[in-house]
């Protein structure tokens, strides 16, 4: 075998590999890269106390009928029709029998192809894959119940859309929790004689203590987008020292004093045994809502200040106060 055809046969084996390894390096990216690719923001439903994270380029709406109440999530609208391919439905109401009885209405008539056990903070349920028979359209649907109410999510759609958004759904399934503030993590800060649940969707951004104080901010999961950029609510705990035998009503008015005139009050009502003021504050970008809680105990005075621009906060005001009545104030810890 001559020299140039060795080494003409040894490129040729060189390039196969070098495509080889280019392709394995394109798959291996893809499935880095596979999972949602959607931006979700999150829908809180303050009467039946339930969040889903869903894609924020979908439509929603919501309905009740027969005593049921629905959230309904819509995928872009395609093809001839310009009509949702996909659909999910979050649902809450009345149960009369079992969670098995409530879903044969889904199954009847379609071709269960898998179903298991689901456990969602503490209510028990069941969760179906199926299709109808003939497969052009699939279906999923989640049941839990709890204290004779019902909650799920049910979703049905072309089995094409089904496919191009499955892990979308994956994601919606996976969000939806059932909001029971006595479930909540307990958050609590040395020397602060204070604990407070929080949601394990919110997360904590900056903390500060000196002096005796103690301030926490937490931040909101996405409640929409503007401008790519996403729109979240703010918590702001404060614990600080207080004279002996301050009352909350004169902690009260040190506290609205230091805020200024620019926060306009809109409602003042006694909220457990503190207070409560939902204001109104603007600046020439945006116009925000605050509602802020009040509490004193010994030598502490505490303050929780739950903070959304005005075209979010009255969707998610009530997450405040399922925040708030987590609250719990003891005796002050001894200097650490």
């Amino acid at each position: 075998m001559s020299t140039t055809s060795s080494s003409r046969r040894k490129r040729r084996t060189t390039g196969s590999s070098r495509r080889a390894l280019f392709g394995a390096l394109l798959l291996a990216t893809a499935a880095c890269q596979s999972g949602p690719s959607e931006t979700f923001v999150t829908s809180f439903n303050a009467k039946q106390r339930l969040s889903i994270r869903y894609p924020a380029g979908w439509r929603t709406d919501q309905a009740e009928q027969d005593g049921m109440w629905y959230r309904y999530f819509l995928a872009p609208p395609t093809g001839p029709k310009n009509q949702a391919p996909l659909s999910v439905t979050l649902l809450a109401g009345p149960l009369a029998s079992s969670v098995d009885e409530y879903s044969k209405s889904y199954l009847a008539g379609n071709q269960v192809s898998g179903t298991s056990p689901e456990d969602r903070q503490g209510a028990l349920g069941h969760a179906w894959t199926f299709a109808s028979p003939d497969g052009a359209t699939r279906h999923r649907l989640l049941l839990v119940a709890r204290d004779q109410q019902v909650y799920g999510l049910y979703a049905q759609g072309e089995t094409g859309a089904f496919r191009a958004h499955e892990d979308v759904l994956d994601e919606m399934w996976t969000s939806f929790t059932l909001e029971r503030p006595e479930l909540y993590p307990r958050q609590s800060w040395r020397g602060s004689s204070v604990t407070l649940g929080v949601p394990p969707s919110w997360r904590e951004t900056q903390r500060f203590s000196g002096r005796g104080k103690v301030l926490v901010h937490f931040a909101s999961p996405p409640l929409s987008i503007d401008d790519g950029q996403p729109v979240s609510a703010s918590l702001t705990m404060t614990v600080e020292p207080i004279a002996s035998g301050t009352t909350v009503d004169r902690y009260y008015e040190t506290s609205r004093a230091g805020l200024g005139e620019n926060f306009l009050v809109l409602t003042h009502d006694a909220w457990r045994d503190g207070l409560v003021d939902v204001m109104r504050t603007e600046t020439p970008l945006a116009v925000t809502y605050v509602k802020r809680f009040y509490r004193t105990s010994g030598e502490r005075g505490c303050s929780i200040a739950f903070e959304a621009r005005d075209d979010v906060f009255w969707r998610v005001d009530g997450w405040a106060d399922l925040i708030a009545s987590t609250l719990e104030m003891s005796a002050a810890e001894p200097p650490s």
